[in-house]
């Protein structure tokens, strides 16, 4: 009897063995799969930082372009006198002389406006005028800037010639200063000699229109 079921005895540590060999190889590919999935998504972290770094980058990229823009934009705004303002003083000038039944030359339409025998901008720019210009009765130094780019208190940035009366006397002269970053319009219809006295304008209208564009963009 024995020795028929001895045979069947010997099979069991077979059967074990295949057992631990299925359990073992379960183990080794749970843990390479986990390995896998692990890099997998250390890989896409790594994707997803490296885009988030990429946006964050053109974002401030542009965001700096942006601030540049709008930096070099606020320095064209301020920009105190151009040709642009030039022209809508030309355009201003020939409406408004027409409401006041005036004919005007000016710098502005690249003339030299002449009064009575000196000659606009030259005698402002060859010093004809130096010490002989006078606000308010007082002694006053202005220096022509069309372009409104120099440190002097009074920067003259246009000049206007008029007639009032058709026989060609009474002649008006006007000043479109820059007046210590200010714009003022003075006015003179008077001489002594070679003295140029001036007042500061008392027409609204003329003021107000000069200094919208001097404040304008």
């Amino acid at each position: 009897m024995r020795g028929k079921h001895a045979p069947r005895l010997t099979r069991w540590p077979i059967i074990i063995l295949v057992i631990i060999a299925v359990i073992l190889a379960t183990i080794i590919y749970g843990a390479s799969s986990r390995n896998r999935t692990t890099k997998n998504q250390t890989t896409v972290s790594k994707k997803t930082s490296h885009s988030s770094i990429s946006s964050s980058s053109v974002k401030s990229s542009s965001t700096s372009s942006s601030s540049q823009s709008s930096s070099s934009s606020d320095v064209k705004l301020k920009s105190a006198w151009n040709t642009t303002k030039n022209k809508q003083l030309s355009a201003f000038m020939s409406q408004w002389q027409t409401e006041m039944n005036q004919t005007y030359s000016g710098t502005y339409d690249g003339q030299k406006p002449d009064y009575y025998g000196i000659s606009f901008p030259t005698a402002l720019e060859n010093g004809r005028l130096s010490g002989h210009i006078k606000f308010d009765n007082q002694n006053t130094t202005v220096e022509w800037s069309p372009n409104a780019n120099s440190s002097a208190k009074n920067q003259v940035l246009a000049v206007a010639v008029g007639q009032t009366s058709s026989n060609g006397y009474n002649r008006i002269l006007y000043l479109f200063i820059a007046q210590e970053k200010q714009p003022k319009v003075y006015v003179s219809q008077t001489t002594n000699g070679e003295d140029l006295y001036f007042t500061e304008t008392q027409n609204t209208a003329l003021k107000d229109g000069f200094s919208q564009i001097y404040n304008g963009n």
